[in-house]
């Protein structure tokens, strides 16, 4: 019996028509949260699953995890857009058995499926990319100034060079050399390009959350000059 974990009910029959394709006679439950998803290898003898990675407020690795505490001898194959090195770590701590990309064709999604069969481990080559694509882009940010890291923190919070100048004290042309400067070490176009790329590599951060480490700072270095 096969059991599908996914918040997206035409996502789940997609799989199930996959799988059907492979082994028409088999049973395949559905679930679209970890609750269900629980619910059915509860009731039933479910020896595989496909988890979606990112489910609306849960993570799929919540259902890996209760599988393995529990003991549930389910193969688990992870369906995921794209894979951080730290979900890929996760996933390895855990004994997932397969990674498969959501949007993988058909006969990558089978071949995957049969592998897992087997006993063997499977990982969508696109997704191992998308990882050695994101150790290229954290190499690239460790060649940031400290300096640098703050006005690409401010800057994926939408604020110009003027107001970024205010909030670290120094000029508007000061900033701009930094823009420039981060553009060029991390091989980037122009300003929309560098939100991207703090979105995807930089803890999220607000304005205010910014702010209110930056008078920390200020606080702290106020009271040394004092003593």
């Amino acid at each position: 019996m096969i059991l599908v974990l996914d918040d997206h009910p035409l996502s789940r029959q997609g799989l199930e028509s996959v799988i059907r394709m492979y082994r028409p006679e088999e049973q395949v439950l559905q679930a679209g949260n970890v609750k269900e998803a629980v619910a059915c290898v509860e009731r039933a003898r479910v020896e595989l699953a496909f988890v979606d990675l990112k489910l609306k407020q849960e993570s799929g690795f919540s259902f890996v995890r209760w599988l393995r505490e529990q003991g549930k001898p389910v193969k688990v194959l992870l369906i995921a857009s794209n894979l951080k090195n730290r979900d890929f770590e996760q996933a390895r701590a855990l004994g997932v058995e397969a990674c498969v990309q959501k949007d993988a064709f058909l006969d990558e999604i089978l071949y995957g499926l049969k592998v897992v069969e087997r006993g063997g481990k499977f990982y969508s080559s696109g997704l191992i990319e998308s990882m050695e694509a994101e150790e290229q882009e954290k190499k690239k940010l460790g060649g940031l100034t400290g300096r640098e890291l703050d006005v690409l923190r401010l800057l994926s919070c939408g604020y110009s060079n003027a107001r970024i100048g205010q909030q670290l004290f120094i000029s508007e042309g000061t900033v701009k050399k930094h823009i420039t400067s981060i553009l060029g070490k991390l091989c980037l176009e122009n300003r929309v390009e560098a939100v991207l790329f703090a979105s995807r590599n930089l803890p999220e951060i607000t304005g205010r959350q910014f702010r209110d480490e930056a008078q920390d700072v200020r606080s702290e270095e106020g009271r040394r000059h004092c003593l």
